[in-house]
């Protein structure tokens, strides 16, 4: 279980149960570096953990086999235009991580992507009437699958809601 977070143009993965952070560029780019070790002599890439490395030619980096600490050239690995991702099949889509809140109706997947997503699900299909926000030509429940907006599903969908909500 983690929390997923953008600072300063970096996208953070952090366990919350061991800490473990992982990053990607917000932007796509990522790194490695290309070094032979001073101390066994083998030839290794590493990828870069250091978000600032598209600011450097040389990093330190540890070698894979003895753990010696040798200097490496920086090299481009992977560049694309960030892009929103959207969340497909319950998995966030930064890291393809499961959301934590999912659930299934009728054998269809249901997730929320937070506590806010959750509760705002939950209030739109219990709501007697149903109003999109002033001024907006679509609202968040226009992405809802229809099967989760037919009234014959809404009081068992509200239930698996709940559950979720709980546990």
């Amino acid at each position: 279980m983690g929390l997923v977070t953008l600072e300063n143009d970096i996208v953070w993965f952090r366990c919350t149960v061991c800490g473990e952070r992982q990053s990607k560029s917000k932007f796509g780019r990522q790194f490695d570096v290309h070094a032979q070790c001073e101390e066994c002599g083998r030839y290794f890439r590493a990828d870069s953990a250091n978000e600032n490395a598209q600011y450097f030619t040389k990093l330190h980096v540890a070698c894979p086999s003895c753990g010696a600490l040798t200097v490496g050239t920086v090299h481009l690995t992977k560049h694309k235009w960030w892009t929103y991702g959207e969340v497909r099949d319950g998995k966030e889509p930064h890291f393809g991580y499961p959301l934590y809140f999912q659930g299934s109706f009728g054998g269809k997947l249901i997730w929320a992507v937070n506590r806010e997503h959750l509760q705002y699900m939950i209030d739109y299909l219990e709501a007697d009437l149903r109003e999109k926000p002033s001024g907006a030509k679509k609202g968040q429940a226009d992405h809802m699958p229809t099967f989760m907006k037919l009234a014959k599903n809404r009081t068992g969908i509200v239930k698996v809601l709940r559950k979720m909500q709980v546990g």
